[in-house]
């Protein structure tokens, strides 16, 4: 019997330090305080990465975000940061940053597509197989 309890008390300890460090690597590797939230609005996608505290609302033209004390206002047309207008295209995804120290940035998320003119067509033309 003596043999049975060694054997339980070997097998919690092992269960103690899986769970351990499993803790530790997740402590180790996470990124602390840091939240990204991903917003659609008409046609593009607000990405806010913060560090505090962020709030968003509805209003009767677009959302008010709030994020680590600075304001960020956007509608389908339009997009200001603390009272200042941003110049990106309705239909961009856009990508705000505000980091550990409060700073904020704001950019364009990828390449900016666009749909071909019908006069860049490829010079192939037509449905027949070239000769």
């Amino acid at each position: 019997m003596t043999w049975l309890k060694g054997l339980l008390i070997a097998l919690g300890l092992v269960v103690v330090l899986v769970v351990a460090i499993i803790a530790a690597l997740g402590f180790l590797t996470s990124e602390p305080g840091k939240e990204v939230r991903h917003i659609s609005i008409g046609q593009r996608t607000i990405t806010v990465s913060h560090y505090k505290n962020l709030t968003q609302e509805t209003t009767s033209d677009g959302i008010k975000i709030v994020v680590d004390g600075h304001v960020i206002t956007a509608t389908p047309d339009a997009m200001t940061i603390d009272g200042k207008q941003q110049t990106f295209d309705p239909a961009q995804d856009v990508q705000i940053t505000v980091d550990d120290k409060g700073a904020v940035q704001a950019k364009t998320q990828g390449p900016d597509v666009r749909a071909p003119d019908d006069d860049s067509a490829d010079e192939g033309g037509g449905d027949s197989p070239p000769e």
